[in-house]
């Protein structure tokens, strides 16, 4: 499961962490000094950490990291509902004679079928070591038009027009591996009038639902213990904080967690990269407003998005469906609910690139 760790928090800690630890071998000799490269560090992260365009380089290099290892891939490589997904939307949207770009290649399965489709040349796009591996496997299976460059996508361009661009940067919660901003610069520098991205059309759900019994994770005053032990007074505890509006406090689904949702499942946000102005057109606010359709529980906010290859070709990350590589997080709120009761969510993304910034507020 991908659950990437909000980047710019771990970047703003680390900077942090450094100013403590400087605090800590500081001398009586050196105390001015080190309190003013402390100040500098920690105006530094602040700074870094409020800067889309800095975060995005700092995520970057992260993410190399990240997915320079095998056992990201292999449960990648393992998830069929993704590999058939990617199967079906390739074989049905890449044509003879196609120049396609396979951004993030990984280890190069969407550019060996591509290839297996009928392009007349891949580029396969990686910044990290694991292309190594792409091009042993290519060299293995015969592919003979796929070119590998290991590069950062805003660093290479290809010698021709493209056709077709390849990619899978859909984090867990849909935008957190850069995939707008990577996919708008390769669109614009080199993708041919009326060329395609795959995919280009996505879904984003925000959905309150309730979770089977033996996964609920109920907050202490719900809880139910023997011998009559009461955790009630935790309700008003300083310690555990009165904290009922799902205000951000998040835990991650175990497959299968997930019995139903509160009402029906209805995207917040749609759209398309092929058409799509900039990522500031994307809109960062939302209202969900559902009506319970039976007496129950509701355990918390999901999230998770649907990626549209065609109309018949639809990749869903959502807990009610099939098991993904990906991960669902859920904003808890645990309250019970009667039938026709309504409920309202307020959704805030302060910068979608960074779901650690989202607010998910419930009345």
């Amino acid at each position: 499961m991908r659950r990437e760790l909000g980047f710019r928090s771990v970047f703003h800690d680390w900077a942090l962490a450094r100013t403590r630890s400087l605090a800590r071998m500081s001398t009586r000799a050196g105390q001015a000094a080190n309190k003013a490269l402390r100040s500098a560090l920690g105006f530094a992260a602040a700074r870094v950490a409020s800067s889309d365009r800095l975060m995005s380089v700092i995520y970057d290099l992260m993410n190399e990291t990240n997915f320079a290892g095998l056992a990201e891939h292999e449960e990648m490589l393992s998830d069929s509902v993704r590999v058939q997904a990617y199967h079906r939307g390739i074989r049905r949207n890449v044509r003879p004679g196609d120049v396609v770009v396979d951004l993030g290649t990984g280890t190069g399965l969407l550019a060996f079928m591509a290839s297996r489709a009928g392009a007349k040349k891949v580029y396969a796009v990686e910044h990290s070591d694991v292309i190594d591996i792409a091009r042993e496997i290519g060299r293995h299976n015969g592919f003979t038009n796929i070119e590998f460059v290991q590069a950062n996508s805003r660093e290479f361009t290809p010698p021709e027009p493209v056709d077709v661009v390849l990619h899978e940067q859909m984090g867990d919660e849909l935008f957190n591996e850069n995939m707008v901003q990577n996919l708008l610069d390769v669109r614009d520098r080199f993708l041919r009038p009326h060329g395609r991205i795959l995919p280009a059309k996505f879904r984003l759900f925000v959905e309150p639902v309730t979770l089977h019994e033996s996964m609920r994770v109920r907050r202490f005053w719900n809880i139910e213990l023997p011998d009559g032990i009461d955790l009630g007074p935790m309700r008003e505890s300083p310690f555990a904080g009165r904290n009922d509006t799902g205000r951000n406090e998040q835990i991650w689904l175990r497959h299968g967690s997930v019995a139903a949702s509160f009402g029906t499942p209805t995207p917040i946000l749609e759209f398309d990269l092929d058409t799509l102005a900039g990522a500031d057109a994307l809109p960062t606010d939302f209202v969900v407003e559902r009506t319970a359709s039976a007496d129950m529980i509701v355990d918390g906010t999901c999230i998770w998005f649907e990626a549209l290859f065609d109309d018949d070709t639809v990749l869903s990350t959502s807990p009610l469906g099939p098991i993904t590589s990906w991960g669902n997080r859920l904003y808890r709120l645990d309250r019970e609910f009667a039938k026709g009761e309504q409920l309202r969510i307020d959704v805030h993304m302060d910068r979608l690139v960074d779901p650690d910034t989202w607010l998910i507020l419930t009345n």
